[in-house]
């Protein structure tokens, strides 16, 4: 699958954005987009059609590395190619028609898309900080070491909450970069924008936030105001308006500027985020909470799940007085893992941090993995289900932690350990809200 089968044939409708250059004839045009062409190793990225041989191509730094072509690759082995890379910005990368297209080689292999400030580590206030988060793609193999993220986005807004599709070939992300400042939009104001997982060809798509793949990925699900016009309840990255709902629309129709939406969770009583679409398809989980709650900590919030087309009512999975939040389902399907409200240091008998948990399908079997006096957020699973990467604070910059997604044999938590800014690998600024799922590159000789 491609951003050309996402399409009809109707001629494409471009929504026009700052610092971003993207034509509508990129996308109709059936090309190769390559990731870099760094000291001419042909590292070349998933394109948008494999119909024909043109190949995009940008510049960069790397690195040299030998690798045979073959069909299924070390990941690692493509990644230690691109950790030299340095990336262009985002209006010069990729717009060079390369006519001598080398034969290629598909690789679909494991990747980690997570928010960076790391290039602005000095960044300080919160409307610097913000805007200094951009995405990143690592390998999960070399995730330990200073080199191995390779950034995506390269401007002066705040882009984060990557979503990998399940081909491997798109990220889906939150941005501020349609803010109405002079309106006076909020800093944390967020629409959703597409682009290739090299990082190619940026477009916007919908008003949202929290976006994640249907398993066909075709379609995606987000929170969004019902009105359209609904502001950010509190100052977190992608929060939710008072009238949140959760959406789904066919990226197709988002590219062609004809979907209209649909809202499939239509409650006006209630704040409606944080979806995330089930491994089969079927259903999707969300959290709602009271508009007349606590909007900081909200103790009405509760973990649901609902028919991905809208129908029936949604059937509720906790039932207790603590805040969940960022449910994800593992990718069998058989376990979820979210945030829970479980954590010290207790005020007035009220828990005050969150801490990572899983529960079966059903909501019961809830097993709470971490125990401390740090938030622990937006949990995200390996693909074999064996792991789960978060974010916690360290010395109040955030970074990304990975432990195992059950309780040892006696029934101890795992061991987090610590991925980014570590003392093997000092990389200063905060790295969050991680997505582990897959990345198609093309690479050659």
């Amino acid at each position: 699958m491609d951003l050309a089968s996402l399409r009809s044939t109707q001629p494409l409708q471009m929504v026009e954005y700052p610092t971003v250059d993207v034509t509508s004839s990129r996308y109709l045009a059936r090309i190769q987009v390559s990731v870099e062409q760094c000291h001419g190793a042909g590292i070349e990225g998933e394109g948008i059609n494999e119909a024909h041989g043109a190949t995009l191509r940008g510049g960069g730094n790397m690195k040299r590395a030998t690798f045979r072509r073959v069909v299924s690759c070390a990941f690692s082995g493509v990644f230690l190619m691109l950790s030299g890379c340095t990336s262009p910005t985002d209006s010069t990368r990729g717009n060079t028609l390369d006519s001598e297209a080398q034969s290629i080689v598909l690789g679909l292999e494991e990747a980690v898309a997570f928010t960076s400030t790391r290039a602005f580590p000095t960044a300080s206030g919160t409307a610097a900080v913000f805007n200094a988060a951009e995405i990143y793609l690592m390998d999960p193999n070399c995730m330990m070491t200073a080199e191995c993220p390779r950034r995506l986005t390269e401007n002066t807004v705040g882009d984060l909450f990557p979503a990998l599709s399940p081909n491997g070939k798109l990220v889906v992300f939150d941005s501020n970069r349609l803010r109405d400042q002079p309106a006076g939009e909020k800093l944390n104001v967020s629409d959703l924008f597409l682009m290739t997982s090299n990082g190619t060809d940026r477009t916007h798509l919908v008003r949202g936030g929290s976006p994640t793949w249907s398993a066909d990925a075709k379609y995606i699900a987000y929170h969004a105001s019902a009105s359209g016009t609904g502001q950010p309840i509190k100052g977190d990255p992608g929060a939710a308006t008072i009238d949140s709902d959760i959406f789904i629309a066919k990226v197709g129709e988002l590219l062609e500027g004809v979907a209209e939406p649909k809202n499939i969770t239509h409650d006006p009583a209630a704040v409606d985020d944080d979806p995330d679409w089930s491994p089969d398809g079927r259903t999707i989980l969300f959290t709602s909470h009271s508009v007349a709650d606590n909007q900081i900590n909200s103790s009405t919030a509760e973990i649901y799940k609902i028919s991905a087309d809208g129908s029936g009512e949604p059937e509720r999975l906790t039932r207790n007085t603590e805040e969940e939040r960022a449910p994800t389902w593992s990718p069998d399907g058989a376990k979820i893992a979210f945030m829970c409200r479980k954590g010290g240091p207790i005020v007035l008998e009220i828990p005050t941090t969150f801490e990572i948990c899983v529960m079966n399908p059903d909501g019961t079997g809830v097993t709470r993995l971490t125990d401390n006096t740090m938030p622990d957020l937006t949990p995200t699973w390996s693909l074999d289900g064996g792991q789960i990467m978060f974010h916690r604070a360290v010395a109040g910059v955030n970074q990304l932690f990975v432990m195992n997604s059950t309780l040892g044999e006696d029934g101890s938590p795992p061991v987090a350990t610590q991925v980014t800014n570590t003392a093997a690998a000092p990389v200063a600024g905060h790295n969050l809200f991680a997505n582990w799922g897959h990345a198609r590159i093309h690479f050659s000789d």
